[in-house]
């Protein structure tokens, strides 16, 4: 139950979402943009059947997608719970485990691929004429399997550090370096659907290097550690990302079903459109799975944090902030289909220009739908609701697609096809409706009940400030002092708990606020527990442990005054943790009427 003042302030929140967010963005983006250039390559320099060489591929390309996410949203939940619970040590072990089982599944992956290219190019759905060129592919591909599944992992783990500009250099890079190789692969040395797949794999190997660099640094909290790995942490890691790769195994069945439906019903225009389609639709759905996966990672935080406040003002960012610019987004896309149609196709007459054009009219207009739906998936799978995300990955991956194509392809063609997309979403939207309906016995009235929050989560006493200078913090130390007094906790440990506030508060002010020419701001949350309290300080201030700075200035250094407010909070403590979590300074305070 929310007690006492509470300043409804979401400046910190906010400033992390949209910090995260653009990343995120990136790294759904820059596959598709990868993907853009090498099917524009393809089809005017190799030949345009070669597009249909890449849209063969995409099968195995989301096998990948699966495993990686699964490890990913798995490792991603598991993380930001044990973070939100100020557990760094388990948070290690679980994204070492991850990497480590990223490894072994690319480099079987990488093993299979230059054993048998032919063998899968025909299992792929090849005919005679695309089977060598698809070989070729394949082993071209095979070279980047082991990087990319990797460098997915350290992407995900420089988030978690606040390493969003090697990130963003990563992605550079690797747009840049594909597109280079392309032109020297491709265009120049005439290499065919080999030098196109193997332009890719240089520039998943960039990627890769760029991101993984940083765990050979020493601030490198996540750094990999094999003396960490708990296998018993590999059954959660695959129960919470089952979904996600189920739906994206669900994706590579119904890639195959709609290929053959297409190849059928509207031949090889069909197939070519859903495949230039399928290049560019991860950067039309850029903003939406960028946000779930946002969403998605803050959740679990919260989550691990008991904060039903925090998950509130996420569902009120994505749904005023995020879903105006999608509006916008959603009006561009419809608008500018011809444009993103001829990248592909253009010639504006051709049969697989106009297929190409109406298939993502028709889908743009879905987006906001589909950032529900995503944004909702994603926090269900945070909050455990796993029967959910299995429900809407089968259906929107397969069922819900392939049963309305294959009724409505014998009479429409291609066209049938893509209203098959549309009807999914509907069908996806009304599954959600039916889980919250049916586990709230009514129609949800608040947004507690829209996210089935349980009556006791989150509902421990507790007492909220966002502060943003000294006299704020002076302030916030009677307002903390008079909250635990109106509980009934003890004079003198009331009395401590404002004083922990007002010397860590001003020493943020003091020192953080000063030290570049940001706007800050400091997030207090004052829980209470039995025999004690806990106050939880947040800032997004330069990182600053001073568990560190208590270590060497105990009462027995040279100068026994130096640092003195921090060395008497630590004795008054029972215990204090410090953690930079996505970026922000979280130092947790435990109080005990015994101290």
């Amino acid at each position: 139950m929310l007690i006492g003042k509470r300043r409804r302030d979401d400046e910190i929140l906010s400033a992390l979402f949209f910090r995260l967010l653009p990343v995120q963005v990136g790294l759904v983006a820059m596959e598709s943009i990868n993907a853009i250039i090498d099917g524009v390559v393809a089809a005017r320099f190799i030949d345009p059947a070669a597009v249909g060489v890449i849209g063969l591929y995409y099968t195995v390309l989301r096998i990948l997608e699966a495993i990686g996410g699964l490890l990913l949203s798995g490792t991603a939940v598991l993380c930001g719970r044990y973070l939100g619970a100020g557990n760094l040590e388990r948070t290690r072990g679980v994204c070492s485990l991850s990497i480590s089982v990223a490894f072994l599944a690319g480099a079987l992956l990488t093993i299979l691929s230059f054993a048998a290219p032919r063998g899968i190019a025909i299992l792929l759905g090849a005919d005679a004429n695309l089977a060598g060129d698809l070989a070729g592919y394949v082993k071209g591909y095979g070279i980047g399997i082991l990087p990319q599944l990797l460098g997915q992992q350290f992407a995900a783990f420089l988030l978690l550090e606040r390493q969003e500009r090697r990130g963003r250099l990563g992605i550079l890079a690797m747009i840049l370096s594909n597109a280079w190789f392309d032109l020297l692969l491709v265009i120049e040395w005439k290499m065919g659907a080999f030098g196109l797949a193997l332009a890719t794999s240089v520039s998943n190997w960039v990627y890769f290097i760029i991101t993984a660099g940083y765990y050979l640094t020493n601030r490198a909290q996540l750094k990999p550690n094999l003396k960490l790995i708990d296998l018993r942490e590999l059954p959660k890691i695959a129960r919470i990302g089952f979904p996600s790769a189920l739906l994206v195994g669900c994706l590579a069945a119904r890639s195959l079903a709609l290929n053959r439906l297409l190849l059928t019903y509207a031949g090889e225009d069909g197939l070519s459109a859903l495949s230039a389609f399928n290049m560019i639709c991860s950067l039309i759905l850029a903003v939406a799975i960028g946000t779930g996966a946002t969403v998605r990672m803050l959740s679990s935080v919260f989550i691990g944090e008991e904060n039903r406040e925090g998950l509130k003002q996420l569902m009120k960012i994505v749904f005023t902030k995020v879903i105006a610019f999608v509006l916008v987004l959603t009006l561009a896309v419809v608008l500018l289909a011809p444009l993103l149609a001829g990248i592909f196709f253009p010639d504006r007459a051709s049969n697989v220009f106009r297929l190409t054009r109406q298939l993502i009219v028709i889908y743009g207009c879905f987006i906001p739908l589909m950032l529900t739906c995503i944004v909702y998936s994603s926090y269900a799978q945070a909050a455990g609701h796993h029967l959910y995300d299995n429900l809407v990955s089968l259906s929107d991956g397969f069922f819900g697609v392939v049963i309305p194509a294959a009724l409505l392809a014998p009479r429409f063609g291609a066209l049938g096809v893509w209203t098959a997309f549309a009807v999914s979403l509907l069908i996806t939207a009304s599954i959600t409706l039916a889980y919250i309906l049916i586990r709230s016995k009514k129609w949800p009235g608040n947004a507690d009940e829209w996210l089935l929050l349980k009556p006791e989560f989150g509902r421990s006493e507790h007492l909220v400030m966002t502060l943003h200078n000294m006299d704020e913090v002076m302030k916030s130390s009677g307002q903390v002092e008079e909250f635990c007094l109106a509980h009934d906790l003890p004079l003198k440990l009331s009395m401590h708990a404002g004083l922990c506030i007002e010397e860590m508060g001003g020493n943020i002010v003091q020192h953080g606020f000063h030290a570049d020419k940001r706007a800050h701001s400091i997030e207090v949350r004052i829980v209470l527990r039995e025999n004690g309290v806990i106050l939880i300080i947040k800032d997004d201030c330069i990182p600053f442990n001073p568990k560190e700075l208590y270590e060497i200035t105990k009462p027995d250094s040279e100068d026994p005054l130096a640092n003195i407010g921090i060395r008497m909070v630590f004795g008054l403590a029972e215990e204090v943790d410090y953690q930079n979590l996505l970026g922000l300074n979280v130092l947790t305070v435990r109080l005990t009427d015994i101290c």
